[in-house]
């Protein structure tokens, strides 16, 4: 695993963990990305009755444990944004199973559609319902066997910081805040990295147990005021 984004220090804890896919770096088709995972997933219907696939492949601002946080690991933080230059560079993303395989959706197809909103990075889909293999993904979204999501980015700009706020060092620093990627693929998958939020399938309603923004900035600030 080639973990260059990370300094010298964070890399022992990590190595002594000895976890495989923990949402680490990967190598996907030549490519040296990280991935994360949110499990904010719904299948709906487009206007033409297509099936439609709306999920959050990222979700900003809410802090989940990397390497089972401090003080070996850290707590990490998608920054609101991050993935907004991206999309407005017109990135051709792709949406696989896996990160693998034939492409469900592509940005420059048309058929897949990128936004960064306030909650984090969302995807919207059409589904091929003529393809086996598309149907095969929506039948298991729909049976609740899939309801993860994960995307591959890599860092462009990230900040360390303390409890306090204030910028840390890389060394020892309790929280990353990845500011800005570049974004590789958007992916359903079977085995979550690290999973943010609760999900409802079939229904345009926010479940009970998904943090809004606001609720995962609470909980960063109440990180800070307990440590």
């Amino acid at each position: 695993m080639d973990l260059r984004h990370l300094p010298e220090a964070r890399l022992e804890g990590i190595i002594d963990l000895d976890r495989r896919n923990a949402g680490f770096d990967a190598d996907i088709r030549g490519n040296t990305v990280e991935l994360r995972t949110s499990n904010r997933i719904e299948m709906r219907e487009a206007e033409d009755g297509s099936p439609l696939l709306v999920g959050y492949a990222s979700v900003y601002d809410f802090p989940y444990p990397i390497a089972g946080g401090p003080p070996r690991g850290w707590t990490e933080v998608i920054a609101r944004g991050a993935a907004k230059r991206s999309i407005d560079h017109r990135d051709d993303v792709q949406l696989f199973f896996n990160h693998d395989g034939l492409p469900l959706a592509r940005t420059s197809a048309g058929s897949l559609t990128l936004t960064s909103d306030e909650m984090g990075l969302r995807t919207d889909a059409r589904m091929d319902r003529s393809s086996p293999y598309s149907m095969e993904i929506i039948s298991r979204l729909q049976r609740g066997e899939l309801h993860e999501m994960s995307f591959a980015f890599e860092v462009k700009r990230q900040r360390w910081e303390n409890l306090d706020g204030t910028e840390g060092s890389e060394k020892d620093a309790p929280i990353r805040r990845i500011q800005e990627v570049k974004l590789y693929d958007v992916s359903v998958v079977s085995f979550p990295a690290n999973p943010a939020t609760a999900v409802q399938m079939n229904s345009a309603r926010r479940p009970a147990d998904a943090l809004s923004v606001a609720e995962a900035q609470e909980m960063l600030a109440a990180l800070r005021r307990t440590a």
